[in-house]
This record gives structure tokens, sequence and C-alpha cells, in this order.
């Protein structure tokens, strides 16, 4: 019992580098990193023609972006996808992210108008 209590109130650690903050949660630091490292064990790689100078890069931030992008493709309502990833209402980022989601497919003006 006294074992379980002193690991239980130090720092987790891994390759003697401490792991999320004190009371255990994660941080966006090891999210980021548990993403770039599934993303290069995936081999992903950038697109060239819009990062030609860049090496690829992955975060936490891919993972939320990602999320709003497959949503609206999915043709998840805004605001409901808006208040399950923790988005204001009205967020300018997460309408953003849908119109560019959006850019070719029937919310787009000019679909189908044969241009």
């Amino acid at each position: 019992m006294r074992r379980w209590r002193s690991t239980k109130l130090s720092m987790r650690q891994r390759r003697a580098q401490p792991i999320g903050d004190p009371t255990g949660r994660i941080t966006g630091e090891g999210i980021g990193d548990a993403v770039t490292r599934a993303a290069a064990r995936a081999s992903l790689t950038a697109p060239t023609e819009l990062l030609p100078d860049l090496p690829p890069r992955w975060s936490g931030h891919s993972l939320r972006r990602g999320f709003a992008t497959a949503a609206k493709q999915a043709g998840a309502d805004l605001i409901e996808t808006g208040r399950h990833g923790g988005w204001v209402d009205g967020s300018k980022s997460l309408a953003g992210y849908f119109e560019q989601a959006g850019i070719w497919d029937e919310t787009n003006p000019l679909y189908g108008i044969g241009l």
C-alpha cells in the first residue's frame, strides 16, 4: 500500500521524461507527441504541392482540424460539431474549417453549373 501511494503522487515517466501533468492528465504537448509518433509510424506525408519546402508536421491540432473536416464532409451540423469539439458558438475558426472542407461540394454556389 505504501508503494502505491508514493507512485501515485509522483510524475509518471517514459524514458526518464515526465508524462502528463502532476494529476496524471495528458497535456497538449503529450497529445502532440503521440500524434507525431503515430504519423511517423503510418508514414504520412504532407502534400508537396502545398508545402514544397517544409517537412511534414503533424500535431494535436491535426486531429482537431481533421475532425471538423470529416464532420463537414459527413454532413454534420456546424453548431453540433462545434459543441462536440469544444469550439465556442459562432467560432470563426470552425466556420473557416467548414468552409474550406466544402469548397468543392454541393454547398459551393457554383456546384453543378457545369464549369
